[in-house]
């Protein structure tokens, strides 16, 4: 839930909620069965494909796209001829679902404009160079297009629902992260339509966005394989206190579709995503196994969150991996070289996922 990988939680209070029941989680209905991608009815109105300079960032304006205060935004995007391939990122920045965490600031621009001039200093911070430096032979996705979604929704990315909170008089919230993607891709479809190979990526709030909407990404671009790399957006149970209800009550959430067990628990939305993301595809998820930051909004101590994490490893289909550091720091990109106990580096896991690596796998304690 982070921007820039800056974590800006110092401030944060979350009171219990008594809202909608749930937090409990557990996996999808057994029953479910595998998702049939033709028969999810989702299609894409295209609009005019993006016509930019190519290996330099430009901010495309997307006037169906909205930040929470309702004014519209856009994405930045830095496009190549050297391969067929992209990264789609999800920026992070916090969450609100109460007024009283709105105002604190606990969602980042919950009240800004983000134009031009945000959005592309986001995407150009040097944090942000183990994905996107064309020069470093390092980096696997350096010949790709890419693609920087901004974060202003307060709804990890996931909300359909204009909400009035009431903090200092009414406030009009719009948490409309889901429709923005709709917008975005509006745009994305016609600008690739020879994709080979999508990696939607994202930080924290990011990464929770990446993994609700894999199967949108994927059904917009079918001719395209999407893999998912989450990066801090750890995919566990919140605090049985409410919350979970009230954030999907108050954003609308939406979930994969299909998933009868996303409305009780987080949790269960990697499964669902796992039903849809089939092999070949890969799903990649790093976390800090006592993320103080998912801690905190989340309503957990930071052994639970250790414990949700270890579930999620355990339970994890076959083409989904997991690595772990131990410690409560939160987004492993912010350290690409910082090593698990057998000497693999943040870095080293991402390039086995990116590049085909049979010998990829969970990593870490």
């Amino acid at each position: 839930m982070q921007t820039r990988l800056v974590t800006l939680l110092g401030i944060l209070v979350l009171s219990s909620c008594t809202n909608p029941p749930g937090d409990s989680g557990g996996a999808p209905d057994a029953g479910a069965g595998d998702y049939d991608l033709p028969s999810i009815p989702y299609t894409v109105d295209a609009g005019a494909p993006i016509d930019a300079p190519r290996e330099s960032w430009t901010f495309v304006p997307v006037p169906d796209a909205h930040c929470a205060n309702g004014t519209s935004t856009g994405m930045a995007v830095n496009l190549t001829d050297r391969s067929k391939r992209v990264v789609v990122f999800l920026a992070g920045g916090g969450a609100c679902w109460e007024a009283a965490a709105c105002a604190l600031g606990t969602a980042t621009h919950i009240t800004d404009t983000m134009g031009a001039d945000p959005v592309l200093a986001e995407a150009r911070a040097p944090e942000l160079a183990v994905l996107f430096d064309r020069d470093d032979v390092r980096n696997p996705f350096r010949d790709a297009s890419f693609v920087y979604i901004p974060y202003c929704t307060g709804d990890l990315h996931a909300g359909t629902r204009v909400q009035t909170y009431d903090w200092f008089g009414p406030k009009r919230v719009e948490h409309v992260g889901a429709r923005n993607m709709d917008a975005y891709l509006r745009r994305l479809q016609p600008t690739f339509p020879q994709a080979d190979r999508v990696w939607l990526t994202g930080i924290s709030a990011g990464g929770y966005g990446a993994t609700f909407h894999a199967w949108r990404v994927q059904k917009a671009l079918p001719w395209a394989r999407v893999d998912v790399l989450n990066d801090s957006g750890l995919i566990i149970d919140t605090k049985g206190d409410g919350r979970y209800g009230t954030m999907r009550a108050n954003w609308g959430m939406e979930f994969p579709p299909g998933c009868t067990g996303c409305d009780t628990g987080l949790s269960a939305v990697l499964g669902a995503s796992a039903r849809l993301l089939t092999t070949p595809r890969r799903y990649g998820m790093l976390g800090y196994l006592q993320d103080g930051t998912i801690s905190l909004y989340f309503g957990l101590e930071g052994a639970q969150v250790q414990s949700g994490l270890e579930a999620a490893r355990t339970s994890a289909a076959p083409n989904v991996k997991t690595f772990y550091l131990p410690g409560n720091a939160h987004v492993l990109l912010a350290q690409p070289d910082a090593a698990n106990g057998v000497g693999l580096t943040v870095r080293g896991w991402i390039q086995e996922f990116a590049a085909e690596e049979p010998a990829w796998d969970h990593a870490g304690p």
